[in-house]
């Protein structure tokens, strides 16, 4: 039945658009002849009935179109039912969604560089500079004046000797500062590039009471890391993906969320371990464990662009969303910071118990 209501809905559009505007402009413009007029066409059979003999060209194309007009509107009417319009629209949306975060590099920068309050001017004095930007020197206890000439001076056996001399930029102002940073593009200033976090993830695990098991699928998915305890078992999920992620977890026309970056975008892999943990947390409990089943995703080489935003989202999912390596935003938590710390780490008989899930 939906597909039924699908079908009549795109036929109805495709019908108003193709009849109501294409043929009518087209028939309306070269003929003068309204496609739902009456009057237009009794005048039309009424030519036919009196022997109506076509010649002229524009006759032809007249009559071909509108023997053609019908076939071509069901072939239109097929086509358009094969396309898939809640994709196209969902990913439309997304796309522009993207755009406009992308488009808006000062946020990104205001969260990067962060700027040292100084010490108001009235309260710090500062002190005088030569041309090459230090400290005068001091002669005879003083120091030198910084609108005279420059002299570098020695002391020894009470005496003074000039070593040399070097004369002040005319105009009175510092070499240094010749050029006005004010005219640098922005272009220009290099953002310090993300300090590597190295962590020892099997480490961390282990020091955190976790039995590990390693590279383990489930489904569609891999798991980097399970940590099995005696109360909970964490799935650790490592998206090595590069680039700048655009997360988004909503659905759009039941079309599962996707993450967008400039040039590509993918099923969003917090719906794939959500999901993912989901079934495997079934099946430890049909199984008769108690243990509490907890999603991981470690972002190691991408940056998730809006991952402040999504901080709310992610943990009424249930699932928890770190860094390690390459990965950021520096607002994510580190893994071993992440990680949750188990009491007990069970027994052996336990482990090989889950692993055999997988």
């Amino acid at each position: 039945m939906k597909n039924i209501r699908r079908t009549i809905l795109i036929g109805l559009m495709v019908g108003v658009i193709f009849f109501g505007w294409i043929l009518y402009e087209f028939y309306s413009q070269n003929w003068n002849f309204n496609l739902f007029s009456f009057q237009d066409w009794a005048y039309i059979w009424n030519e036919f009935i009196s022997g109506w003999i076509i010649s002229a060209k524009s006759d032809w194309i007249f009559v071909l179109s509108l023997i053609c007009a019908v076939p071509v509107f069901f072939f239109l009417w097929r086509i358009f039912c094969h396309v898939s319009w809640g994709k196209l629209f969902s990913f439309i949306v997304r796309q522009i969604k993207w755009l406009g975060r992308v488009n808006k590099p000062e946020q990104i920068i205001k969260k990067k560089i962060k700027v040292k309050a100084s010490q108001s001017h009235k309260k710090v004095r500062p002190r005088p500079l030569n041309t090459t930007g230090r400290p005068l020197p001091k002669l005879a206890g003083k120091t030198m004046d910084a609108d005279a000439d420059v002299s570098i001076v020695s002391e020894s056996d009470g005496k003074t000797d000039v070593v040399q001399s070097m004369d002040k930029k005319e105009g009175g102002r510092p070499a240094f500062l010749d050029e006005d940073i004010s005219n640098i593009s922005l272009d220009e200033i290099k953002l310090p590039e993300r300090v590597r976090l190295e962590e020892d993830l099997v480490a961390i695990l282990s020091d955190s009471n976790y039995q590990i098991i390693k590279d383990v699928a489930f489904g569609e998915l891999s798991f980097s890391y399970v940590g099995v305890s005696a109360s909970q078992i964490v799935l650790c999920m490592t998206d090595d993906k590069k680039g700048d992620w655009l997360a988004d977890e909503e659905f759009f026309n039941d079309e599962e969320p996707l993450w967008f970056s400039e040039t590509d975008h993918r099923i969003s892999p917090v719906y794939q371990l959500v999901k993912a943990a989901e079934t495997f947390g079934k099946k430890v409990t049909e199984c008769g464990f108690e243990q509490k089943v907890i999603p991981i995703l470690i972002e190691k080489e991408g940056t998730i662009i809006n991952a402040e935003d999504m901080g709310d989202t992610w943990r009424k999912s249930g699932v928890i969303v770190c860094r390690t390596d390459l990965g950021g935003p520096d607002e994510l938590p580190a893994f071993a910071t992440a990680l949750p710390k188990a009491t007990d780490r069970g027994t052996i008989r336990d482990l090989e118990s889950i692993q055999g899930l997988f």
